[in-house]
């Protein structure tokens, strides 16, 4: 079940169709385990073989199982109709996503005809570059933060990407006096966004985060957090607030 699950693992939207002997060679396979393993999962629906070029993908059965647990999870549930009332009021892209490890997982997400658009991706690692990241960062324990420090690359993405440690830091130490978060076009040039964190009020760690994001052209920096920082802080809390319910 172990290597069957990590055959699927290897679809995402950049790796829509892959061949049997690059399956055997990521997942470390023998040739006949990973044969085996495969044609199971094409008998069962989860993979498709194109019978001409072999080339194999997602089957329909994976997507009724993705959309069945994404439907059913509790903590999408919770969420969704809190973000989705802010943004029928405000007009503005919103980010979740849940802390796993020092990853950022994609929970919910509006998106305002007006933001820039890019690729959003499923699982976010560059911590360092983004408001959901900085927030969450910023209120780990000190000793998980400094760890998690000592682990992060701090990659450029954009000339105003934080790539000094020492500066990261004092930035950080910025995001927890004030609450919130700042991502001034670190990640995507044009795109600025402001982020607070999803806390566990009961066991009182971090859990994930929440955003605003902006096109830059749609106001200034200085005026988003004027009008709207107070706004993301009190829905962070509230999110929290059903998150420690839903997860205790």
């Amino acid at each position: 079940m172990e290597k069957g699950l990590s055959i699927l693992r290897l679809f995402d939207r950049d790796h829509t169709r892959l061949t049997l002997t690059q399956i055997t060679r990521l997942c470390r396979l023998n040739k006949t385990t990973a044969y085996r393993l495969v044609n199971t999962l094409v008998t069962l629906g989860y993979l498709s073989k194109n019978p001409k070029s072999k080339v194999l993908r997602l089957g329909f059965n994976a997507l009724v199982l993705g959309h069945n647990s994404l439907q059913g999870f509790e903590l999408l549930q919770a969420v969704k109709p809190l973000i989705d009332e802010a943004f029928s009021k405000w007009k503005i892209t919103i980010d979740s996503a849940l802390l796993s490890d020092l990853e950022l997982i994609a929970l919910y997400r509006r998106e305002s005809s007006s933001t820039i658009f890019f690729r959003h991706p499923l699982v976010s690692q560059d911590l360092h570059a983004r408001a959901m990241g900085k927030a969450v960062l910023a209120n780990l324990p000190p000793s998980k933060r400094d760890d998690a420090l000592r682990k992060i690359v701090l990659t450029p993405h954009t000339p105003n990407t934080i790539t000094d440690l020492g500066d990261l830091e004092a930035e950080l130490e910025k995001t927890r006096a004030r609450g919130y978060s700042v991502n001034n076009e670190e990640f995507f040039c044009g795109l600025v966004a402001i982020g607070a964190p999803l806390m566990n009020h009961q066991s009182r760690e971090v859990i994930g985060a929440v955003s605003f994001d902006y096109a830059l052209g749609q106001q200034t920096l200085d005026k988003i957090i004027r009008d709207h920082s107070a706004v993301l802080m009190k829905m962070a809390n509230t999110l929290s607030d059903i998150l420690t319910i839903t997860e205790n």
